[in-house]
């Protein structure tokens, strides 16, 4: 069958159908086209919804993630002044002020211990509410770690056997406080972020 056949018979079938076949077909096509506009507007009524819903979640995600960071910015900023202390208080037994006073290390701990604590207990509902469970059982090593120490600064009496004890807590503190920096970094995926 050639084009010529077929077009012959859609020709016969229009003739026999007369003008009536027109109107049919006219109208369906006009038909199809309104039902193909209705129903992209639906689908396209849908997605808006789906993309608004998205971007509201984005949103909480994003403020959520705002307050984690600020959150976890201040208890590390408080942790890491703990730790400092520590370290300083570890690494020597005495400092030479800027005046040329000499501060011992141990009187240093134990005066500012108490602005720690009070600081430390404003943010630990926060800390314990907020922070992953992986990251919080760090927090708790943390605590025990720093009340070791603690304890290793109040027994200290100035000789070699007490000046280790104080090290070897420390070295306590040492280890914490890198997993802890490892465990934050992944949970702000601050790796992933910078590259």
């Amino acid at each position: 069958m050639t084009i010529e056949d077929t077009l012959t018979i859609i020709g016969a079938v229009t003739v026999s159908f007369g003008g009536g076949a027109v109107i049919v077909i006219a109208l369906s096509n006009y038909l199809g086209n309104l039902w193909a506009k209705r129903i992209l507007q639906r689908e396209q009524s849908v997605l808006q919804t789906q993309i608004e819903e998205l971007k509201h979640e984005f949103g909480l995600a994003k403020s959520s993630y705002d307050h984690y960071l600020d959150l976890i910015l201040e208890y590390y900023r408080l942790f890491y002044r703990h730790y400092r202390m520590c370290q300083r208080t570890a690494n020597a037994d005495a400092h030479r002020q800027p005046d040329g006073t000499i501060t011992f290390t141990q009187d240093e701990f134990l005066e500012n211990l108490d602005t720690f604590l009070i600081e430390w207990a404003v943010l630990e509902g926060k800390i314990r509410l907020l922070l992953p469970s992986k990251i919080l059982e760090i927090h708790s090593e943390a605590i025990d770690c720093f009340e070791l120490f603690k304890h290793s600064v109040v027994d200290f009496h100035k000789d070699d056997v007490t000046r280790q004890a104080k090290k070897d807590a420390f070295e306590k503190i040492e280890s914490v406080k890198s997993r802890l920096e490892e465990s934050l970094r992944e949970f702000l995926r601050t790796e992933k972020l910078l590259k």
